[in-house]
């Protein structure tokens, strides 16, 4: 059994995600901003212009979110959500192997009884590595951490006989796992801080606006300066909110993941290496020497 990672290729799920997903996020809120707000915001702002009421409380939304700045946050918010959304359901899937295996594995495998409880031999090692390894070619098992985890660490005590071998063995495969998962993270730890500063190029736009239109206002006419100001305070007031309720969903994630590593070493420990004895490795067969007898005759009398 080996752990092939189903996440690599252009054409795998992350693969689509981090490619397809992207580009049907920023289309997606493209088009919301086309067809419904941009045409409210004219509608409200023509409204005013007139002196009338711009309408509800949503057009007013419209309003702070019309900017290109603004429309690029929630195209990357979008895309931080698929990301998630996949990650929550490979999360799902190991979450519920653990749940099925975690009935004592020893219950369908004949094991000898000890003071301390049913044990694991060498011997019955390599059956319940062989028995995982069967299951692990089931859809619902397959690719996941825990079978590939405990049928490597029982194969290496099946070989060596020895506990701290395969304690090492179950250990490292989840730590390096942990690891993996930590890094897979980073893409999202990214747009936590792309998307404020996305904020920020709006305020530093707006700004710069705002100054160029210093004569006007110094004319009577303020217009020019309050919409730039309004850019400038909404796009970072955007970004910021997206910013947050992203970075609240990455540690749901993450917590997750560690309670998932968590529930993993706690099962290797106690179902699988407590249940281990030391045992001496088998020695190799020595090869036997067969030497020539040699006939001697008998001296004749």
């Amino acid at each position: 059994m080996s752990l092939r990672n189903p996440e690599r290729g252009l054409f795998s799920v992350k693969g689509l995600i981090f490619s397809l997903g992207l580009i049907a996020s920023f289309i997606f809120v493209g088009s919301i901003y086309g067809m419904v707000i941009r045409p409210e915001v004219n509608r409200a702002e023509l409204a005013t212009s007139y002196g009338l009421d711009p309408g509800t409380s949503l057009s007013s939304f419209f309003v702070i979110i019309k900017d290109f700045e603004q429309q690029i946050c929630f195209s990357l918010f979008l895309w931080g959500l698929m990301i998630l959304a996949y990650k929550f359901f490979l999360l799902r899937g190991e979450i519920k192997v653990v749940n099925e295996y975690e009935p004592d594995i020893l219950e369908d495998v004949d094991a000898a009884s000890s003071p301390s409880g049913r044990s694991i031999n060498r011997k019955e090692a390599g059956a319940i590595a062989s028995k995982i390894d069967a299951d692990s070619r089931k859809p619902e098992f397959h690719n996941k951490l825990l079978p590939y985890v405990v049928t490597r660490g029982l194969e290496r005590y099946h070989i060596t006989g020895s506990v701290a071998e395969a304690t090492e063995t179950m250990m490292g495969r989840i730590e390096v796992a942990s690891e993996q998962q930590e890094s897979e993270l980073s893409m999202l730890r990214y747009l936590v801080w792309a998307i404020p500063s996305i904020g920020f190029i709006g305020t530093v736009r707006g700004i710069g606006v705002a100054l160029r239109r210093a004569d006007e206002a110094l004319q009577g006419d303020i217009s020019g300066v309050t919409a730039a100001l309004g850019l400038a305070f909404n796009s970072t007031l955007i970004a910021l909110m997206i910013s947050i309720v992203l970075m609240l969903l990455i540690h749901l994630l993450q917590s997750s993941q560690e309670g998932l590593v968590l529930r993993l070493q706690t099962y290797c420990r106690e179902q699988i290496l407590d249940k281990l004895f030391e045992q001496p490795p088998v020695p190799a067969a020595l090869p036997v020497k067969v030497e020539a007898v040699k006939e001697h005759k008998r001296p004749e009398d």
